[in-house]
């Protein structure tokens, strides 16, 4: 009995002593363990999210350029398009002829299309670039959505594109381009293509051949503006073409001569005066003239100077306003590359109406040319 219970109470230390440390040490250890390395829980979450996208839509009016310039073209404005719309004008100069029909026009085709006399602003700039700038500060004060702007001097349209953008006065330029914005007026390259065939043409069927041509003039004008130029230079390259170096001013050999600074008929009179003057035995002469003015000046300094016969000489015009109709009909001006001046109300007022209804403008709007004559000039005014 003594035996077994010594036994037993010996396992029991054996336990005590060894077992219970090592299990307690282990329970230690994997503590120690699970705190150093926690456990990491993912937790998926749906969410369920509504995106609501703005797409902004440009809105275009019907009223589009082409669409309103069929309705110029028909005479008939669908609606009053421009009732209750703002615009100025300011003309190159009144008194001149030519820019009267272009007023003319613009008049006609605003109240065609509903635009009221009081919200059309008409200022003159008279051949000057002091009362161009003066215009301009009183149009930005009216505050129209469009400017139409007809001014001669390059710089002077610079500074005033300048300063409308800056007013927030929308130009379209006529004629003379304006920095910014678009031109309507006249493809002067074509226009000089067309006065240069039709000089060349009317030389070799009258006179025979190029010897028979004592002199060519080209009455030029670099002041008045690079595109108005080319009206003179590139006829100059007609010519040089079908007869050579006779018809080149720069040629040893030339018949040819520039003269610059020729835009109004006084200047046109007092050059060609110096030239017969100085050539008194020339006879057969081409003369070559930006407007219909100059084309005066010319014929009056011939008769003036006892020089004038029809035969002898062709002159070619560009433009074509009321005196330019009686010179032609007349047989004065052999010529003239008509720009239709009194239609020029037919691009500019659906090009402004364009812009009034938030449509694009073509930056370029070019006239319809056309070469008329004393044989066809009754086809275009009857």
């Amino acid at each position: 009995m003594l035996k077994g219970s010594a036994i037993f109470y010996s396992a029991l230390v054996f336990i005590i002593i060894t077992v219970l440390p090592a299990f307690f040490i282990s329970c230690k250890t994997g503590i120690e363990e699970e705190s150093v390395n926690p456990v990491v829980v993912t937790v998926l979450e749906t969410v369920t999210e509504t995106v609501i996208e703005t797409v902004e839509v440009e809105k275009t009016s019907r009223y589009t350029f082409d669409i309103l310039k069929e309705m110029a073209v028909s005479g008939n404005y669908i609606g009053e398009t421009a009732s209750g719309h703002r615009l100025a004008f300011a003309n190159a100069d009144s008194s001149l002829p030519y820019c009267s029909l272009v007023e003319e026009g613009i008049r006609r085709h605003w109240e065609m299309a509903g635009g009221e006399d009081e919200n059309l602003f008409i200022f003159d700039n008279k051949s000057s670039g002091e009362a161009a700038l003066i215009n301009a500060k009183a149009v930005y004060r009216e505050k129209p959505e469009v400017f139409l702007e007809f001014q001669i001097d390059p710089y002077i349209n610079a500074v005033i594109g300048k300063e409308a953008a800056e007013n927030d006065v929308y130009i379209i330029a006529v004629e003379v381009p304006v920095s910014g914005f678009p031109l309507m007026g006249i493809d002067n390259y074509n226009a000089a293509v067309l006065a240069g065939n039709i000089a060349a043409g009317k030389a070799l069927s009258e006179w025979g051949t190029a010897e028979e041509i004592d002199m060519i003039i080209y009455l030029n004008s670099s002041k008045s503006e690079d595109r108005t130029e080319i009206r003179i230079l590139g006829s100059k390259e007609v010519l040089s073409q079908e007869f050579g170096d006779a018809a080149d001013d720069r040629s040893g050999n030339s018949k040819a001569l520039m003269p610059d600074s020729v835009i109004t008929g006084d200047e046109a009179e007092k050059t060609i005066k110096g030239i017969l003057h100085d050539n008194p035995e020339v006879r057969r002469i081409i003369v070559f003239c930006l407007n219909d003015d100059v084309a005066e000046g010319v014929y009056n300094s011939a008769v003036k100077m006892e020089r004038w016969d029809p035969d002898n000489w062709i002159i070619i015009s560009h433009g074509l306003d009321k005196r330019g109709r009686e010179l032609v009909r007349s047989g004065i001006i052999d010529a003239a590359v008509a720009y239709f001046p009194e239609n020029y109300g037919m691009y500019l007022i659906p090009a402004a109406l364009t812009y009034m209804y938030d449509n694009p403008v073509p930056p370029y709007i070019f006239m319809e040319n056309a070469v008329i004559t004393p044989d066809n000039i009754d086809l275009y005014y009857p």
